[in-house]
Protein backbone atom coordinates (compact mmCIF):
# COMPACT_ATOMS: atom_id res chain seq x y z
CA UNK A 1 0.00 0.00 0.00
CA UNK A 2 2.59 2.57 0.80
CA UNK A 3 4.20 1.32 -2.15
CA UNK A 4 1.04 2.20 -4.57
CA UNK A 5 0.26 5.72 -2.42
CA UNK A 6 4.12 6.94 -3.00
CA UNK A 7 4.12 6.26 -6.72
CA UNK A 8 1.12 8.70 -6.79
CA UNK A 9 -1.59 9.27 -9.65
CA UNK A 10 -5.70 8.93 -9.26
CA UNK A 11 -7.00 7.35 -6.55
CA UNK A 12 -11.21 6.41 -5.51
CA UNK A 13 -12.98 5.66 -1.99
CA UNK A 14 -15.40 3.07 -2.24
CA UNK A 15 -17.83 1.34 -0.06
CA UNK A 16 -20.84 -1.26 -0.63
CA UNK A 17 -22.63 1.61 -2.03
CA UNK A 18 -20.41 2.46 -4.76
CA UNK A 19 -17.98 5.20 -4.54
CA UNK A 20 -18.01 7.68 -2.62
CA UNK A 21 -15.02 10.10 -3.26
CA UNK A 22 -11.90 10.09 -5.18
CA UNK A 23 -8.62 12.71 -5.62
CA UNK A 24 -5.11 12.58 -7.19
CA UNK A 25 -1.72 11.80 -4.98
CA UNK A 26 0.99 13.42 -6.19
CA UNK A 27 4.23 11.58 -6.58
CA UNK A 28 6.38 11.75 -3.47
CA UNK A 29 10.46 12.45 -3.60
CA UNK A 30 13.17 9.34 -4.77
CA UNK A 31 13.81 9.25 -0.50
CA UNK A 32 9.97 8.56 -0.21
CA UNK A 33 10.86 5.55 -2.69
CA UNK A 34 13.94 4.69 -1.33
CA UNK A 35 12.26 4.14 2.18
CA UNK A 36 9.72 2.10 0.39
CA UNK A 37 12.66 0.12 -1.29
CA UNK A 38 13.99 -0.14 2.28
CA UNK A 39 11.25 -1.35 4.11
CA UNK A 40 10.41 -4.06 1.10
CA UNK A 41 13.55 -5.39 1.39
CA UNK A 42 13.27 -5.57 4.99
CA UNK A 43 10.01 -7.50 4.93
CA UNK A 44 11.28 -10.07 2.40
CA UNK A 45 14.58 -10.87 4.60
CA UNK A 46 12.07 -11.61 7.77
CA UNK A 47 9.79 -13.41 5.88
CA UNK A 48 12.61 -15.74 4.21
CA UNK A 49 14.10 -16.14 7.68
CA UNK A 50 11.08 -16.49 9.46
CA UNK A 51 9.82 -19.37 7.00
CA UNK A 52 13.49 -21.50 7.08
CA UNK A 53 13.10 -21.19 11.15
CA UNK A 54 9.49 -22.27 11.24
CA UNK A 55 8.55 -19.15 13.28
CA UNK A 56 6.13 -16.09 12.66
CA UNK A 57 5.47 -12.87 14.17
CA UNK A 58 4.48 -9.49 13.38
CA UNK A 59 6.95 -7.32 11.60
CA UNK A 60 9.07 -5.14 14.32
CA UNK A 61 8.19 -1.47 14.31
CA UNK A 62 11.11 -1.12 14.91
CA UNK A 63 14.84 -2.32 14.41
CA UNK A 64 18.52 -1.20 15.23
CA UNK A 65 21.39 -1.11 12.99
CA UNK A 66 22.97 -3.96 14.42
CA UNK A 67 19.01 -6.58 14.20
CA UNK A 68 19.17 -4.93 10.69
CA UNK A 69 22.67 -6.43 9.87
CA UNK A 70 22.03 -9.54 11.58
CA UNK A 71 18.70 -10.14 9.58
CA UNK A 72 20.35 -9.45 6.24
CA UNK A 73 23.30 -11.72 7.15
CA UNK A 74 20.50 -14.46 8.11
CA UNK A 75 18.83 -14.04 5.11
CA UNK A 76 21.61 -14.34 2.86
CA UNK A 77 22.97 -17.85 5.12
CA UNK A 78 19.74 -19.30 4.70
CA UNK A 79 19.66 -18.56 0.45
CA UNK A 80 22.87 -20.72 0.66
CA UNK A 81 25.58 -17.73 0.39
CA UNK A 82 28.95 -17.01 1.97
CA UNK A 83 28.96 -13.68 3.96
CA UNK A 84 31.72 -11.96 5.74
CA UNK A 85 30.17 -11.48 9.68
CA UNK A 86 31.02 -8.20 10.58
CA UNK A 87 30.38 -9.44 14.47
CA UNK A 88 33.39 -11.77 13.59
CA UNK A 89 36.77 -10.12 14.04
CA UNK A 90 38.49 -12.61 15.70
CA UNK A 91 37.67 -16.08 16.91
CA UNK A 92 38.87 -17.71 20.44
CA UNK A 93 39.88 -21.27 21.44
CA UNK A 94 41.42 -23.50 23.71
CA UNK A 95 44.08 -26.39 23.18
CA UNK A 96 43.46 -29.90 24.12
CA UNK A 97 47.13 -30.05 24.55
CA UNK A 98 47.66 -32.12 20.72
CA UNK A 99 50.91 -30.65 19.35
CA UNK A 100 51.38 -30.80 15.37
CA UNK A 101 53.34 -28.93 12.84
CA UNK A 102 50.16 -27.00 11.96
CA UNK A 103 49.50 -25.48 14.92
CA UNK A 104 52.90 -24.63 15.67
CA UNK A 105 52.90 -22.67 12.17
CA UNK A 106 49.66 -20.74 13.60
CA UNK A 107 51.07 -20.14 16.91
CA UNK A 108 54.18 -18.58 15.26
CA UNK A 109 52.59 -15.86 13.63
CA UNK A 110 52.75 -17.71 10.25
CA UNK A 111 49.48 -16.93 8.41
CA UNK A 112 47.31 -19.66 7.93
CA UNK A 113 43.77 -21.10 6.64
CA UNK A 114 41.14 -21.30 9.54
CA UNK A 115 37.65 -23.22 9.67
CA UNK A 116 35.39 -24.45 12.49
CA UNK A 117 31.70 -24.95 12.96
CA UNK A 118 29.38 -24.38 15.29
CA UNK A 119 26.28 -26.98 16.31
CA UNK A 120 23.90 -23.68 16.26
CA UNK A 121 24.09 -20.29 14.88
CA UNK A 122 20.95 -18.07 15.88
CA UNK A 123 19.54 -14.84 15.52
CA UNK A 124 18.07 -12.67 18.25
CA UNK A 125 15.22 -10.29 16.58
CA UNK A 126 12.07 -8.49 18.62
CA UNK A 127 13.10 -10.28 21.42
CA UNK A 128 12.91 -14.23 19.03
CA UNK A 129 15.64 -16.06 19.40
CA UNK A 130 15.53 -17.61 15.47
CA UNK A 131 17.83 -20.55 14.96
CA UNK A 132 19.11 -21.45 11.61
CA UNK A 133 21.06 -24.40 11.86
CA UNK A 134 24.87 -25.20 11.98
CA UNK A 135 27.58 -23.05 10.56
CA UNK A 136 30.86 -23.56 8.96
CA UNK A 137 33.02 -20.42 10.10
CA UNK A 138 35.95 -19.58 8.13
CA UNK A 139 39.13 -17.27 6.73
CA UNK A 140 41.95 -18.72 4.22
CA UNK A 141 44.79 -16.41 6.10
CA UNK A 142 44.32 -15.84 10.16
CA UNK A 143 47.37 -15.10 12.58
CA UNK A 144 47.50 -15.54 16.01
CA UNK A 145 47.68 -12.80 18.53
CA UNK A 146 51.07 -12.22 19.53
CA UNK A 147 51.22 -12.70 23.23
CA UNK A 148 49.03 -15.67 22.90
CA UNK A 149 51.11 -17.37 20.52
CA UNK A 150 54.46 -17.15 22.50
CA UNK A 151 52.15 -18.45 25.28
CA UNK A 152 50.67 -21.29 23.82
CA UNK A 153 53.95 -22.49 22.29
CA UNK A 154 55.66 -22.45 25.71
CA UNK A 155 53.03 -24.27 27.23
CA UNK A 156 53.28 -26.79 24.53
CA UNK A 157 56.97 -27.39 25.00
CA UNK A 158 56.33 -27.77 28.89
CA UNK A 159 53.48 -30.64 28.51
CA UNK A 160 50.95 -28.20 29.29
CA UNK A 161 48.88 -27.04 26.54
CA UNK A 162 45.66 -28.56 27.28
CA UNK A 163 43.07 -25.67 28.00
CA UNK A 164 45.69 -22.72 26.99
CA UNK A 165 43.17 -20.38 24.90
CA UNK A 166 44.47 -19.06 21.42
CA UNK A 167 42.87 -15.73 19.95
CA UNK A 168 43.11 -15.75 16.49
CA UNK A 169 42.17 -12.74 13.66
CA UNK A 170 42.20 -12.60 9.57
CA UNK A 171 44.83 -10.50 8.70
CA UNK A 172 44.65 -6.56 7.11
CA UNK A 173 41.86 -6.44 9.69
CA UNK A 174 39.15 -8.49 7.56
CA UNK A 175 36.31 -10.26 9.36
CA UNK A 176 35.47 -14.05 9.44
CA UNK A 177 33.38 -15.75 6.96
CA UNK A 178 30.27 -17.92 6.97
CA UNK A 179 28.56 -20.31 5.55
CA UNK A 180 25.46 -22.25 6.81
CA UNK A 181 26.01 -25.96 6.12
CA UNK A 182 22.66 -26.97 5.60
CA UNK A 183 21.90 -24.41 2.92
CA UNK A 184 25.76 -23.88 0.84
CA UNK A 185 26.17 -25.38 -2.06
CA UNK A 186 30.25 -25.37 -1.54
CA UNK A 187 32.87 -24.59 0.82
CA UNK A 188 34.71 -22.48 -1.78
CA UNK A 189 32.02 -20.39 -2.43
CA UNK A 190 33.19 -16.19 -2.62
CA UNK A 191 31.46 -13.97 0.08
CA UNK A 192 28.75 -11.51 -1.46
CA UNK A 193 28.03 -8.01 -0.06
CA UNK A 194 25.35 -7.54 2.29
CA UNK A 195 24.14 -5.04 -0.03
CA UNK A 196 22.12 -2.59 2.39
CA UNK A 197 22.37 1.15 1.64
CA UNK A 198 23.50 3.41 4.06
CA UNK A 199 25.78 0.43 5.63
CA UNK A 200 29.20 -0.17 4.83
CA UNK A 201 30.07 -3.33 3.27
CA UNK A 202 32.22 -5.84 6.00
CA UNK A 203 36.18 -6.08 4.97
Amino acid sequence: MRQRIVTGGAFEVRTSTGTVGGGDLPAESGAAHQEVAELRRYVEDLEVVQRHCEQCFPLPAELSPTDRIALRLARLLVDGQCVISPFLPRLSFTLTGEDSPGLRALLSEEQQSVRCSTEEFAVTLAGRRLRLGPVLIFHPRVATEQEDGQRALAALDAGRGDGCKVTVRPVDGERFRMLLQNAATSAEQAPVPLGLPGFPEPG
